[in-house]
């Protein structure tokens, strides 16, 4: 088991992720209980909506769990079970933190890589969009490019480190190919939302395929990301 540094615990919190808490972490038990909770804090008018939006903000924890592997060659070995979620209701934006109850960290060796990229896709990605996707009929899509839509963000930045910097593209490479989705997706939704480009070009402007629906909360407009924006 590998200790963090101060250093790596403040680039998780970047992430909006912790491993230091209280007892007032929420513990989301199942799917009917997250999306009670998400339609709660955003007043959004189907669960549909309301998963979308709580999936913006769990693609921060997805992310950073991406960033430790490609970065560090770090992998958290908890389970969703044991996260929580550190939650200000005066908060009305609803950025809230995902404290990891367990520090369990192990290093990852090069040749694992991509059994430890394919590891938080399944544990921490379709694990958590199945259940969603099937109950509010949300597109499976609309919730990978959500994650997507992060990563994208932390990748293009990992690759201004000269020291990492093979090593990340050969992590993004990874990420493109469809068997590191075998069991997941028939086929890597990232490449698709890729749509040819290399990370650097995908943010100049970035834009999503998918809509996430954020402008269907009362008093929001469409994001600058959206595919329909001018429309």
């Amino acid at each position: 088991m590998v200790k963090l540094t101060p250093t790596m615990e403040k680039e998780l919190q970047g992430f909006r992720v912790s491993i230091r808490g209280n007892e007032d972490s929420k513990t989301i038990c199942n799917v009917e209980e997250l999306i009670s909770y998400a339609q709660a804090r955003t007043g959004a008018e189907t669960s549909k909506i309301a998963m979308s939006m709580w999936f913006r903000r769990y693609a921060f924890f997805v992310t950073a769990q991406l960033y430790m592997v490609s970065k560090h060659r770090l992998a958290w070995e908890g389970t969703l079970g044991d996260m929580g979620v550190l939650d200000d209701p005066e908060d009305e934006h609803w950025l809230p933190d995902f404290l990891l109850k367990t520090n369990r960290w192990g290093i990852v060796p090069e040749k694992e890589s991509s059994a430890a990229l394919q590891t938080i896709l399944s544990r921490f990605g379709a694990d958590a969009i199945a259940p969603v996707s099937k109950t509010t009929k949300i597109s499976k899509h609309v919730l990978w490019e959500t994650i997507w839509s992060y990563a994208v963000w932390m990748y293009s930045e990992l690759l201004k480190l000269p020291d990492i910097k093979a090593r990340v593209e050969a992590d993004i490479n990874c990420l493109l190919e469809d068997e590191i989705w075998l069991n997941i997706e028939r086929r890597s939704p990232f490449k698709r939302f890729l749509g040819g480009k290399t990370i650097p070009e995908s943010m100049n402007p970035y834009k999503r395929m998918t809509c996430c629906l954020y402008y269907r909360i009362d008093g929001q407009e469409k994001c600058a990301y959206c595919p329909n924006k001018n429309s």
